[in-house]
């Protein structure tokens, strides 16, 4: 037998027993893998043989659509309702409803595994055109769990290698930075995967003296898709068969639900340069290229010493649209996105080629290992394990699988049962298919009276809030001092909405704060920020200098510091309320400028007041790198000083 595939029935453990888990994800994989049936062109021999080994499940979906929001809600065990988390500039370790609660690799470290990973586990990506370490979407470092791990590839606190071809290249013509495609001259081996797997073959050649939790991110087929010309060869574009379309497919969804559809949209942008067949031959080049590297990892185990007591499991984060209802990329609610392959091989547990079509989704995925291994489940889990699933394939679920879309009061949600995908969307909106009759969900039924009942206890399955992963303002504003002023005592991960945060009209502001400051991670990142680029301000760092940003109808004026020292630092920033801007760094230097207008802010800012989150007041255009403060943030006090002349009511005793 090959990859490690066991006919036993009694369970197989390792020297100090348990079972070794070995944990592969890959990064916007759909179904057009083999066994899935996506794609009739698909090439996936070794994903489709580690089907085979133990249960497949045809109906296994993501939490969210989005590879941040995905991974949280895998990796901790979480809904994306109760951790607050929902977009992919959002650090999760930041959540207040996330913090203190175990993910998934520290929980089994505390169990006594050694854990090890290599490539994306937690959110990352490609490190943009200049492959940077931190920056857009969290870069190669991302939002990484440094104590998770005992042993991490490429190095600790780094998540994806350093890409050998950089994003940006343009070989499609599209001059679409962050989604380009092409054949690279690249071998295998020195690819970013090439080099996770090399990692990952390596480990798996040893015995370890403890059970081990081994994760593997392979970055395919996430964008850019370059990889090498023989991957792209399996797929001439001349034979390439597009998606399966229907023309008019988005006339019964809600607005709502079609406002990508636009002049000038991704999917208008294909059409017009007649790029779809090279969009889908590279995704499935890339899919072919990510299928190789698997194969390799499989073969490892085989190879090795762990062949016989190791649980594998398979999956993606989320899948990926190819122009199925004018849609491409990632999001929204609908099958292409929202469906993953997901299989598990489980010695002793598991028979061979057996298949689920079950409801099941990723936050399963952390008490079913926790199930497999023995190992006692933390409680603050909203995942249901699959191993009566894995021991019996005719069990049935009455959970659907529930994916997110957005948050607090705009939040939409679908429920996937074997039979239905119902959609509600935040303004009410709704969609119903029938995938016995329509998989292809063309046929909106959600209108139909006879389906009230139906959608009513599908609903039911819904999370009833979404919570907040910041802290309320009350946890962050003290009471106003006797002079007017109002203070904040802050910390990284806060947010305070336009309506919360203290009013800005004819106020200056103060800033005190102190870090420890990590060049490789924190020099292109923001503090704090409040409003938007009309009116509102910004401390951050560029270049390992504070800057000082005053936005002001569109303007920024900025004044910057010193280059910071690796270590401790403090900074103390503000605007007095005749105009004075001033930036010091206490000890070494201060810089003093003028505000493009004086007497305080001249109105209240309609933006909202976020402390060490990516970007914040800052555009990705004018500064693409800018990334979440990662650190450890000693203090980040803000003092908004009263205007200068402050009305007082005559007492009317």
């Amino acid at each position: 037998m090959s990859f490690a595939a066991s006919k036993t029935k009694k369970r197989a453990v390792s020297a100090v027993g348990k079972p070794n888990v070995l944990f592969i994800v890959a990064d916007d994989l759909r179904d057009y893998v083999g066994w899935m049936g996506g794609h009739p062109q698909a090439r996936t021999p070794n994903m489709d043989f580690l089907a085979k080994l133990g249960m497949r499940f045809t109906n296994a979906h993501c939490n969210y659509a989005l590879c941040n929001p995905s991974r949280t809600s895998m990796m901790t065990g979480l809904m994306p309702a109760s951790s607050g988390v929902f977009g992919n500039e959002q650090d999760w370790r930041r959540s207040v409803q996330i913090m203190g609660k175990p993910t998934l690799p520290e929980h089994f470290k505390a169990m006594g595994y050694a854990t090890a990973a290599a490539g994306k586990i937690f959110h990352a990506n490609h490190g943009g055109p200049e492959g940077r370490l931190t920056g857009w979407h969290g870069g190669r470092r991302g939002f990484e769990q440094d104590a998770a791990w005992d042993a991490r590839f490429p190095m600790p606190g780094v998540q994806i290698p350093d890409l050998p071809v950089h994003t940006g290249q343009n070989f499609n013509g599209l001059n679409i930075w962050h989604w380009d495609w092409g054949k690279i001259e690249t071998p295998d081996a020195l690819t970013d995967d090439g080099q996770v797997t090399a990692w990952a073959t390596d480990f798996l050649s040893k015995k370890s003296p403890k059970p081990f939790f081994l994760a593997v991110g392979l970055y395919r087929p996430h964008s850019p898709w370059y990889v090498p010309q023989k991957y792209f060869d399996l797929f001439p574009l001349s034979s390439i068969q597009l998606p399966v379309v229907k023309e008019d497919d988005l006339s019964d969804v809600p607005e709502s639900a079609r406002n990508h559809a636009k002049p000038g949209g991704l999917h208008d942008v294909i059409l017009k340069s007649g790029k779809w067949k090279e969009a889908v031959q590279a995704y499935l080049a890339s899919v072919a290229f990510c299928d190789a590297m698997l194969g390799q990892v499989m073969r490892a185990l085989d190879a090795g010493p762990n062949a016989k007591n190791t649980i594998v499991v398979f999956t993606s984060d989320h899948g990926w649209y190819l122009g199925e209802k004018q849609m491409w990329h990632k999001g929204k609610l609908w099958e292409e996105t929202t469906r993953v392959p997901l299989t598990i091989y489980a010695p002793g547990i598991t028979q061979e080629d057996t298949v689920s079509d079950q409801p099941v989704s990723l936050v399963d995925l952390y008490p079913t290992l926790c199930d497999l291994t023995q190992v006692t489940s933390p409680t603050h889990l909203d995942g249901l394990s699959l191993e009566p699933l894995l021991r019996d394939p005719a069990v049935h679920r009455e959970r659907p699988a529930i994916t997110t879309m957005g948050d607090g009061d705009q939040v939409s949600y679908a429920a996937r049962t074997d039979q239905w995908r119902y959609i509600r969307y935040a303004d009410g909106g709704e969609e119903l298919y029938n995938h016995q009759t329509d998989p292809h969900e063309w046929t909106n039924l959600a209108a139909l009276p006879e389906h009230a009942v139906l959608k009513q206890e599908l609903a039911a399955f819904f999370p009833k809030e979404f919570q907040r992963a910041a802290r309320l303002v009350t946890e962050v504003a003290a009471a106003p001092s006797p002079d007017g002023g109002v203070h904040l005592s802050l910390q990284v991960g806060d947010e305070l909405e336009a309506i919360e945060a203290p009013p800005l009209k004819g106020c200056g502001f103060f800033i005190e704060t102190a870090f420890e400051y990590h060049p490789e991670v924190d020099q292109d990142s923001t503090l704090v920020s409040q409003g938007d680029v009309k009116l509102g301000y910004v401390l951050h760092l560029v270049a390992g200098k504070p800057v000082l940003t005053i936005f002001h109808q569109g303007k920024g004026t900025s004044i910057t510091g010193d280059g910071l020292q690796p270590g401790r630092c403090q900074v103390r920033a503000g605007m007095d309320t005749y105009g004075l801007m001033s930036l010091a760094v206490p000890g070494r230097s201060e810089v003093l400028g003028m505000a493009p207008f004086a007497s305080g802010f001249s109105a209240d800012s309609e933006g909202v007041l976020v402390a060490g989150q990516s970007f914040g007041i800052l555009s990705a255009k004018d500064y693409p790198n800018s990334t979440p403060f990662d650190g450890l943030v000693h203090h980040l006090r803000i003092t908004l000083l009263p205007p200068k002349e402050q009305v007082t009511k005559p007492s009317t005793n």
